[in-house]
């Protein structure tokens, strides 16, 4: 077996554990990683991400019901609205080309970073909470975004978890993000495979295959590390450096755009 994707395994792990613990989505940290590091074309690069997604986010759903950390009402809320979202995006994701996918990806993740960071410096030292509701917005806009590029549901979703009234532990939020996630991410997953989808998954299915065999593992083993962590943790304190590591992502993602669009030389 071909050891060259090997660094897929250790960063598989920590993208999970980071993603389970957090709630946040790990396409936003595996997207640069199959763009940037393994070099993969855009398309295919984003349908892998969505199947290392489901490896990650299926054995962190298992773990988080074995423990007993899912807030049931939430998925009941939020998946009716979300699996057709993701639907809706995956169809309109092919008339982006790949170079506005990557753009569209790194401005939505700084400015989500940016969003946090200020939250963070002014938050109230006793947080408002929301009465439950129907989160129309949030649920239809983070479907479709993770339609399109495979991020941004729990990003959206998460915050307005933790905000809820009947919330008792945070851990719950994280638990019922990861399932909805989960869910979502498998219905863009199946949408996306079209006719040209199917054609270059087919062409490269050697790569993809040598991919897999060390991401899967990883995510596979840190999705039963983060949610045991996302009971003890405070989600609160983890905002600060999500929103680091995002904003980092994002110029990432910038910096691909401008070498792509040829501004770089």
């Amino acid at each position: 077996m071909s050891v060259e994707y090997w660094f897929l395994l250790p960063v598989g792990i920590s993208i999970a554990f980071l993603a389970m613990s957090s709630g946040i989505s790990a396409g936003t940290f595996w997207v640069p990683v199959y763009l940037l590091w393994a070099q993969f074309d855009a398309p295919v690069a984003f349908w892998m991400t969505l199947a290392t997604m489901l490896c990650g986010y299926g054995s962190g759903v298992v773990r988080n019901l074995r423990q007993g950390t899912i807030h049931r009402d939430f998925i009941v809320q939020y998946l009716p609205l979300t699996v057709p979202a993701a639907v809706v995006g995956a169809y309109l994701s092919p008339a982006l080309n790949g170079c506005r996918v990557i753009l569209l990806f790194g401005v939505f993740v700084c400015g989500y970073g940016a969003r946090m960071l200020v939250q963070k410096w002014h938050q109230p030292a006793t947080p408002q909470r929301l009465r439950a509701g129907l989160p129309w917005g949030i649920a239809i806009s983070g479907g479709v975004l993770l339609g399109l590029i495979t991020v941004g549901l729990g990003e959206l979703m998460l915050p307005r978890m933790l905000a809820d009234r009947k919330l008792g532990r945070a851990a719950d939020a994280v638990g019922a993000a990861v399932l909805i996630i989960f869910v979502t991410s498998l219905a863009a997953a199946l949408a996306r495979l079209n006719g040209p989808f199917m054609a270059a998954l087919v062409e490269q299915h050697t790569t993809l295959l040598r991919a897999m065999a060390f991401a899967a593992p990883g995510v596979i083993l840190g999705g039963q590390l983060g949610p045991m962590i996302a009971r003890r943790f405070n989600a609160r304190s983890l905002q600060l450096y999500v929103a680091v590591l995002l904003l980092l992502v994002g110029a990432l993602m910038l910096v691909r755009f401008l070498a792509m669009a040829g501004f770089m030389g």
